[in-house]
């Protein structure tokens, strides 16, 4: 009998912790919901929490508070980041550049078509935290492309661009592959992330290769 209760007990504690989970993915699905077709100012835990279908005191025992069920939405908002990255890796090094600056806006449109609302509203949100948060991944983002095969693959090929730098063309990079151009030409000129993959790569080669 004790072992049955205690088969018992352990069998509730991990269908409540499942029901939780589940709750707190309903939560943080509606906050981004709101927040990234609104304003941060102006969303409110009790707004989220009619979204989410749950008692605004389940949110802030969660949470405890905007700002926190913010950052936590961001923690959980780029799992496939790594994933595009990887395409790098298959870069060969006396490849074409041409292959290489495709495959650069091809991680682009990878990553933002899954996080670009979010790094919108880290931007515009108008928080300093959050703001914070956005300019480190940016400039994780400039450290990262100078570890990609990209910047080496363009050096030797002999086709960089007379006048730039292999230094200026990591700055193009980051530049032209940032969330900028994916926020203005996909979320509010209507383009698909197809057309600004390929008009990415376009603009990469026309700016960085000689022919």
């Amino acid at each position: 009998m004790v072992k049955a209760v205690k088969g018992h007990r352990a069998y509730n504690g991990a269908l409540r912790s499942e029901q939780a989970q589940m709750t707190r993915g309903r939560i943080l699905d509606a906050a981004r919901r709101l927040l990234t077709n609104g304003t941060y100012s102006s969303v409110t835990m009790e707004d989220i929490a009619t979204e989410a279908g749950v008692a605004y005191q389940t949110v802030y025992a969660i949470f405890g508070t905007k700002l926190k069920l913010a950052q936590a939405l961001i923690d959980t908002g780029f799992p496939h980041v790594a994933d595009a990255l990887k395409l790098f890796d298959e870069l060969k090094p006396s490849g074409r550049p041409e292959t290489a600056l495709r495959t650069a806006a091809r991680v682009s449109r990878l990553i933002y078509e899954l996080c670009a609302d979010l790094l919108r509203f880290m931007r515009e949100s108008g928080d300093p935290a959050l703001l914070a948060r956005y300019r480190q991944r940016e400039e994780q983002r400039l450290a990262g492309m100078m570890q990609y095969r990209v910047p080496e693959l363009l050096k030797r090929s002999g086709r960089l661009r007379a006048g730039i730098s292999p230094a200026e063309a990591v700055g193009v990079l980051w530049a032209l592959c940032g969330p900028d151009q994916y926020t203005q030409l996909v979320f509010d000129r209507g383009w698909t992330p197809s057309r600004y993959e390929e008009w990415l790569g376009d603009a990469l080669i026309s700016i960085l290769l000689q022919t």
